[in-house]
């Protein structure tokens, strides 16, 4: 159990109508729950309070092929009430028109800190022209990226866009840009950390793999060994995962019995010594 407050780096708000009709219908098919768990500001308060969480990320995602859309202002306005404690991460389609304009607007207007996109469930290839003008606008408005480059759930999804390596060309020519992979770019956790050994400017966060023991312990792995867990934030994926279990989750990791074990001190360093400052210059 968490024995002091930590920060998460990866949560969600949002109403039912925004969450399209996939996201409702496969949650109840995988998790037993419409859309993952109930999002909506006041269960999140709630929940971080009850949790311990003293500081977390609050995620947008907008999917057209999903009917999936969280407006902006909606992460907006909860960033603004929690401004002392929170970050914002809006989010844009690449491939809807105007995403990179829309995105100027929405951090101009709300102060966001970062931008959510998805080559594998909005459905474009990394290296687009549409997918360049949203990082270009990101670069002028000094947001970072994160990318959720890892698998996806829907039948309609887009895995051959979901490599972590294709990032590779995105961090090489905008390295001043920070680029943030959620889940740890699951199950390519090999190749998020070649990718983040090789380019200083990606991090990952370790949400939703603390419920999948093997994957997490070998991500962590590759990650002391290839010297990047400085890199590493946690993350609890709200509502999909309570923080609380999720901490507890990530914390036991280190007391598998392996001949290469986790070491608790690596474990707690990612859980409570990551401040947004390594993202978001104070």
């Amino acid at each position: 159990m968490p024995d002091r407050p930590f920060t998460d780096w990866h949560t969600h708000i949002y109403l039912p109508e925004h969450v399209g009709p996939v996201w409702t219908d496969r949650g109840l098919e995988m998790v037993g729950r419409k859309a993952f768990g109930e999002a909506d500001p006041q269960t999140h308060t709630r929940t971080m309070e009850a949790a311990g969480v003293s500081r977390f990320a609050i995620v947008g995602l907008q999917i057209a092929n999903m009917g999936m859309h969280i407006p902006n202002d909606f992460i907006g306005t909860y960033l603004h009430a929690n401004k002392d404690r929170a970050i914002g991460i809006g989010s844009v389609d690449p491939t809807q028109p105007n995403a990179a304009g829309n995105l100027r607007v929405a951090v101009k207007e709300w102060g966001l800190h970062g931008v959510k996109i998805s080559p594998p469930y909005q459905g474009f290839h990394p290296h687009s022209e549409e997918a360049y003008a949203v990082y270009r606008a990101a670069a002028d408005l000094g947001i970072f990226l994160m990318f959720h480059q890892a698998s996806v759930f829907s039948p309609n999804g887009f895995h051959e866009y979901a490599s972590p390596s294709l990032l590779d060309k995105v961090a090489r020519e905008f390295r001043s840009t920070k680029l943030l992979l959620a889940h740890f770019g699951k199950p390519w956790m090999n190749e998020t950390v070649e990718l983040m050994m090789k380019n200083r400017n990606v991090y990952a966060d370790v949400s939703t793999l603390p419920l999948k023991t093997w994957q997490m312990y070998t991500g962590l792995r590759l990650a002391i060994e290839g010297r990047v867990t400085d890199r590493l934030v946690f993350g609890s994926d709200f509502p999909s995962f309570n923080p609380r279990s999720a901490a507890d989750d990530f914390l036991a990791i280190s007391e598998l019995a392996m001949p290469l074990p986790i070491p608790r001190a690596d474990v707690e360093d990612i859980l409570y010594n990551r401040p947004f400052e390594i993202m978001v210059p104070s």
